[in-house]
């Protein structure tokens, strides 16, 4: 017997890819490779979706759609349904213990197959299931050659992800500056922008919820100006200190918390624990070298905030300043131009 060419479809499939071929193609090649290389009768490539939890079928060879797609009561107990957490194997289709399934391959003219998971970066990402039409042990070099050669395809799906996922992400921040910055040209209603400010941030960086805090110069305590997604019971907490509450921020230091659990700058970190958050993002709201307040960003267990998420709110906590004040000098102003009426003995209307 002479042996088996594995690295002409490494090769083959590495020069689609680089080349640009497009996704489809790529796992069709790489489906078609693996079922010639291994004389099987069939093969497929499944993946989790782009968005959502269900797993989409990528690329198949020498299976029926019936058998790939056909409904039926048993769907979600088909081995190919979900990603399996390690390798399945059956050498005889007559092992195999779930029988309606059993049907359907013996239908389809299978003897034994065997069902690979994907693993990239510790999570099962996607599979191949291959399919023979007689009775045989997959060895070790065979499931090895299935898992690397499948494994090329899936990183290069994963990375046009991320960079699609980077590309929409910067378009969100953009289109979101942009809003708020159009909302505070357009209106003195400070109420309204900081609302935008809260839920817009929340969303965007997928926390758990965000508060403006402003300072009380006679007090020196922060109080709520505008928040969402956080509870009244966890913003009623208690005076919060500026000295005593992330005490940096008062010097202008953007600050992360990166876990309320043992960080000692936090002035109630048992009623923030018990929020449900985790980590937390605080940035002062600076006017002309003068902290007016802060921005605040919670968060559960989600990864650790990136510097673009970082940048991104300060831009976003700046314009917030920035709005704040605009407020404040329109409300002087408009209390000194009644004043100067009532002085001059105006009776009119000052509208």
């Amino acid at each position: 017997m002479s042996p088996v060419d594995y690295l002409t479809p490494y090769v083959e499939v590495g020069r689609a890819i680089l080349d640009g071929t497009g996704n489809d193609r790529v796992m069709g090649l790489i489906a078609e490779a693996v079922t010639k290389t291994l004389d099987l009768k069939g093969c497929v490539i499944k993946m989790r979706a782009y968005k959502g939890e269900h797993v989409e079928v990528l690329a198949s060879t020498g299976l029926s759609e019936r058998f790939l797609f056909g409904k039926s009561d048993y769907a979600n107990d088909w081995v190919c349904a979900s990603l399996p957490q390690s390798t399945v194997c059956f050498q005889n289709l007559s092992d195999f213990d779930i029988q309606a399934e059993k049907v359907l391959m013996a239908a389809e003219g299978i003897q034994s197959f065997a069902v690979v998971p994907m693993e990239i970066r510790h999570e099962i990402v996607a599979m191949t299931a291959i399919f023979s039409a007689v009775p045989r042990q997959f060895t070790e070099e065979e499931l090895s050659f299935v898992e690397t050669l499948t494994g090329e395809g899936i990183q290069s799906i994963l990375w046009q992800r991320r960079v699609h996922s980077m590309v929409e992400k910067e378009r969100a921040y953009l289109h979101s500056f942009q809003e708020i910055s159009s909302a505070i040209n357009a209106s003195l209603n400070i109420s309204k922008v900081l609302e935008l400010v809260v839920t817009k941030i929340t969303d965007l960086l997928d926390a758990k919820g965000c508060v403006v805090r402003l300072l009380d110069p006679k007090t020196q305590n922060l109080y709520v100006a505008r928040s969402y997604g956080l509870s009244q019971e966890f913003l009623q907490k208690g005076p919060v200190e500026a000295q005593r509450s992330i005490a940096e921020n008062m010097a202008g230091k953007v600050v992360v918390i990166e876990d309320v659990f043992t960080d000692p700058r936090l002035q109630y970190p048992a009623e923030t624990a018990d929020e449900g958050v985790r980590r937390l993002l605080s940035i002062p709201l600076m006017v002309r070298g003068k902290v007016i307040g802060v921005l605040r960003i919670y968060t559960g267990d989600e990864p650790r905030f990136t510097k673009r998420e970082i940048d991104f709110a300060n831009a976003i906590a700046q314009q917030c300043a920035f709005a704040i004040e605009n407020a404040r000098i329109y409300q002087r102003l408009h209390y000194e131009y009644q004043q100067l009426l009532v002085d001059f003995g105006y009776e009119g209307s000052s509208e």
